[in-house]
């Protein structure tokens, strides 16, 4: 039987100050895609940068007629995903951060996976890579198998090798285009990764990762706000809308750690109680005796029975 041809990707690249690393970035890109960079589609998208993120775009696409670049001042992760969705045309969509890598031959590969197993999307986990630490990272192949979508819901919930990152994920542009992203400065993610895990049936999953995601020290990620944890708040109720009853147990976890990190933080505010009253809506036996639910959240919800906070 032959096989069907390379899908078409879109990769979106969003960028904002990335001056030390992007061009590390868009190189990695052309070496993932080999020989059939030119026939896959790169949009930049470089939100009000202040460096010289612009000029190292501009050099890169003016020899690359694939490549789109957009110059946008929103300082909003949601509205440039939304903006560069809205510029997509290839079967699949996947983003990558303008400081992060992808490792060679990798996207060309799954390139050809999806043109002929064409999954609603294809998911694997992410290579973190620290500052400190000087690891090689080779690209394994595909691997893939299929996964209902009980099973990639669980992972999601668990944390385990999958999390609320669409970076390094593949969506087919007939899922995307049915949904948008909320307008949020971060947790843009976590708030819409559920509502396309219940869209989609056929799922597929790679252990083998292809993505290198940089985890820098005083990156804005690492810093938090009122206003970020407020978002995850709301992202994390996304997660009881589109999943429903059956997974509060787990979602459960999400809401336990929300207080364990940043109870100081939201004490003086209305988000103190959603998430106690969040947490108050499981069953305590039902909880400790699920056996996806760890030990250690076990543990912190009898503490926090115990003192009286929930």
């Amino acid at each position: 039987m032959a096989l069907k041809p390379y899908a078409t990707l879109s990769i979106i690249v969003t960028a904002h100050n990335c001056e030390p690393y992007l061009g590390k970035t868009l190189s990695s890109i052309e070496s993932a895609c080999g020989d059939t960079f030119y026939l896959q589609e790169v949009i930049i998208v470089n939100d009000s940068s202040t460096d010289r993120t612009g000029e190292i775009v501009a050099t890169f696409s003016s020899l690359r007629a694939n490549v789109k670049t957009y110059d946008v001042n929103f300082k909003n992760i949601g509205k440039v995903r939304n903006f560069a969705l809205s510029k997509c045309s290839g079967q699949y969509i996947t983003m990558i951060d303008g400081d992060d890598e992808v490792l060679a031959g990798s996207l060309k590969d799954i390139a050809g996976y999806l043109g002929a197993c064409q999954p609603d999307i294809h998911l694997s986990p992410l290579n973190e890579l620290y500052d400190d630490q000087d690891k090689k990272f080779i690209w394994q192949g595909v691997k893939a198998c299929k996964l209902t979508q009980d099973n990639v819901i669980k992972k999601f919930l668990t944390h385990k090798n999958l999390q609320a990152h669409f970076i390094g994920q593949f969506f087919s542009r007939k899922f995307l285009e049915k949904i948008s992203f909320p307008e949020f400065i971060c947790y843009e993610d976590a708030w819409t990764f559920p509502l396309l895990l219940n869209l989609s049936t056929v799922i597929s999953y790679s252990a083998s990762s292809h993505y290198l995601y940089h985890k820098r020290k005083g990156s804005l990620s690492e810093q938090v706000t009122p206003e970020k944890i407020s978002l995850l708040i709301a992202a994390t109720e996304q997660m009881v809308v589109n999943f429903g009853k059956r997974y509060i147990p787990l979602i459960s976890c999400h809401w336990i750690n929300i207080l364990h990190k940043y109870e100081k933080e939201i004490e003086a505010t209305e988000d103190i109680n959603k998430v106690k009253n969040s947490i108050r809506q499981v069953s305590l036996l039902h909880f400790l005796f699920h056996p996806l639910v760890r030990l250690s959240f076990k543990k912190k919800l009898i503490r926090l029975k115990l003192a009286g906070k929930v």
